[in-house]
C-alpha cells in the first residue's frame, strides 16, 4: 500500500513539474520581448486586480449617504486614494469590485469566440465539400450582419447579469474573421507533404488537426484571442454605459455613465469619477495590444529580424 502511494506520489510531482515547465516554455520568449513583457505584466495586474483585490479591498456599501463625502478627489487615506463618487464611496472599491465581473466577461467571450472560430475554420476547412460550403455561408451570413446593433438587441431582449450569457451575446458574431482565416490556413497546409504523410499513415483526423496543423497557427489563434477580450471589454463598458444592461453600481461603464451626467468632463467634483474607471479601461486595452504585438514578434520570422 505504502509502495503504491508512493508511485502515485511520484507521478503528481512529475506532472506538476511538467505542467511547469511547460508554462515556462511558452512564458520564457514572452518574457524576454519587451512589448510582450510589458503586456503581460499588466494583464497579471488586472488579473491580480480581480481575484485578489476583492480579499483585500473592502466592499463599498453605504448605508447613509453623507453629502459631505460626495465627489471628493484623492485623499492620502488608502481607502479613499482615488476620490469618493456620487454616494461618497469609495472608487478604488468601485473599480477592484467592478474589474471582477468586467474580466470575466472579457475573457468568456474572447474564449467562446475563439473556440468558435477554431471549429468551424478547421471542419470547414479540413471536410470540405457539403458541409464547408454550408458553414462558409453561416459565416458570411453572420459577418454581413451589423454586429453592434444585433448585440444591443439581445442585450436589451435578455437584460442579463451572467457572466456567461453575456459573453455568448457579446460573442454573436466575433468568431466570423477567426473561422475564415482558420479555413483558409487549414485549405493550404492539408496538402503539404507532412500532412499528405499523416494521412497516408492513417494517423487519423484528430492528430492531423490538432498535432499537425494546429501547432503552426496556434500564435495567430492566441492573437486574435486577445483581440477578442479587447473588443470584449469594449463592448460591455459600453453597454453598461448605455444603460441597456441592469445597473451595477460596481461597473467601470455605470461609473462613466454617472460620472458625465453629473457634467464631469466639464470640470466639475465628479471628474475623478470619470477619470479613473477610464484610466483602468484603458491601461487594459494597452496591454493587451502590447501583449498581442510581442506575440506576433515572436512568431513573425520578418518582425524578429529587425
Amino acid at each position: 500500500m505504502a509502495i503504491v502511494v508512493s508511485k502515485q506520489s511520484t507521478i503528481n510531482k512529475k506532472r506538476k513539474i511538467r505542467v511547469i515547465s511547460t508554462l515556462l516554455h511558452y512564458i520564457k520568449p514572452l518574457w524576454k520581448n519587451r512589448k510582450a513583457r510589458v503586456g503581460l505584466l499588466i494583464t497579471i495586474f488586472y488579473i491580480l486586480l480581480a481575484t485578489v483585490g476583492p480579499l483585500i479591498v473592502p466592499k463599498p456599501v453605504i448605508v447613509n449617504v453623507n453629502p459631505n463625502m460626495i465627489f471628493l478627489p484623492p485623499m492620502l487615506n488608502p481607502y479613499y486614494i482615488l476620490g469618493t463618487g456620487p454616494i461618497g464611496c469609495s472608487i478604488l472599491g468601485d473599480i477592484v469590485w467592478g474589474s471582477t465581473f468586467i474580466l470575466e466577461v472579457s475573457f468568456l467571450a474572447g474564449l467562446f469566440n475563439t473556440l468558435i472560430g477554431i471549429a468551424v475554420g478547421m471542419i470547414a476547412g479540413y471536410k470540405g465539400g457539403i458541409l464547408d460550403n454550408v458553414l462558409m455561408s453561416i459565416n458570411d451570413i453572420m459577418m454581413t450582419m451589423p454586429s453592434l446593433i444585433l448585440i444591443l438587441i439581445l442585450a436589451t431582449m435578455i437584460k442579463t447579469t451572467n457572466p456567461f450569457i453575456l459573453a455568448g451575446i457579446l460573442s454573436i458574431s466575433g468568431w466570423t474573421g477567426l473561422a475564415r482565416a482558420i479555413r483558409s490556413q487549414v485549405l493550404l497546409m492539408k496538402s503539404l507533404p507532412y500532412v499528405e504523410v499523416a494521412k497516408v499513415l492513417d494517423l487519423g483526423s484528430f492528430h492531423i488537426v490538432f498535432r499537425e496543423i494546429m501547432p503552426t497557427i496556434a500564435s495567430y489563434i492566441a492573437i486574435h484571442f486577445i483581440l477578442n477580450v479587447e473588443s470584449a471589454l469594449y463592448a460591455s463598458v459600453g453597454l453598461y454605459f448605455l444603460g441597456v444592461l441592469p445597473v451595477n453600481q460596481y461597473n467601470w461603464g455605470v461609473m462613466i455613465s454617472e460620472a458625465l451626467n453629473s457634467a464631469a468632463i466639464y470640470g466639475t467634483s465628479a471628474f475623478w469619477y470619470l477619470l479613473w474607471p477610464s484610466v483602468f479601461v484603458v491601461l487594459f486595452m494597452v496591454g493587451l495590444i502590447f501583449l498581442s504585438y510581442g506575440i506576433d514578434e515572436i512568431s513573425n520570422p520578418r518582425l524578429r529580424s529587425r
